[in-house]
């Protein structure tokens, strides 16, 4: 039973730096590569929206611990000044992915949602966990260290599994560009497989969320590290 535990854990663990690196790979690539055209990546993703017909989204820079992220709830789309300002292709796909978030209304909406809650889950309750089976370990209310570990492995598990079973939500948004670009990008075909590629690991960055859960936890979600999340 305990190897099984520490094969969960590895595997989870394992899930989420694959997809971290794979995101971060892609965007330093997209740092280099200039964006074909004259857009920075907050235009990109305004021209996105009015072509779209969706005009009530406000793009706001934002350069804390939680940003790049579109929020249903306000209508805003926060970025960081790399990706608002910049004019490479991974500022493109940032931009624009987050941007199609803003199309998902309906049944889709209430599917972004969940889809923000798992992420906000993977992001907190590991650490939150760990904290909590530490400090019954010195309460001496949890002795067994196989439980302490199951414990541990389940909430890595459970909160992994949820964020990968939402990805749809996230695969959906790229495929709302799919016109947008074909139109912007006819001429320009290496550089639109260079843009898919960013965007399809854009797709996935979450689901690394659960490594970097410590960061998350310490930096955005204690009193007193409130200047981390946008107003």
């Amino acid at each position: 039973m305990l190897g099984i535990l520490i094969i969960v854990v590895l595997l989870a663990f394992g899930a989420s730096h694959w997809s971290l690196q794979r995101y971060e790979e892609a965007v330093a690539r997209g740092g280099r590569w200039q964006a074909p055209l004259p857009f920075t990546g907050a235009e990109i993703a305004l021209a996105f929206l009015e072509d779209a017909g969706v005009t009530d989204v406000q793009i706001i820079e934002h350069n804390g611990v939680v940003t790049d992220y579109f929020d249903p709830a306000r209508r805003r789309l926060f970025l960081r000044r790399e990706f608002k300002d910049g004019h490479h292709l991974a500022a493109w796909a940032v931009a624009l992915h987050e941007a199609a978030h803003a199309l998902q209304t309906g049944d889709a909406l209430a599917e972004l949602k969940w889809r923000r809650s798992c992420i906000t889950m993977t992001r907190y309750v590991p650490t939150l966990v760990l904290i909590l089976v530490v400090a019954l370990k010195f309460l001496k209310i949890m002795p067994s260290i196989r439980v302490r570990l199951f414990v541990a492995a389940a909430a890595c598990a459970i909160v992994l599994l949820l964020n990968i079973g939402t990805l749809a939500v996230e695969r959906n948004a790229n495929l709302r560009l799919r016109r947008f670009l074909d139109e912007r990008l006819n001429r320009h075909d290496e550089a639109r497989e260079r843009l898919d590629s960013i965007l399809s690991a854009a797709a996935l960055r979450e689901v690394g969320d659960l490594i970097r859960s410590p960061r998350y936890f310490f930096f955005s979600a204690l009193p007193g590290s409130g200047k981390a999340r946008p107003e």
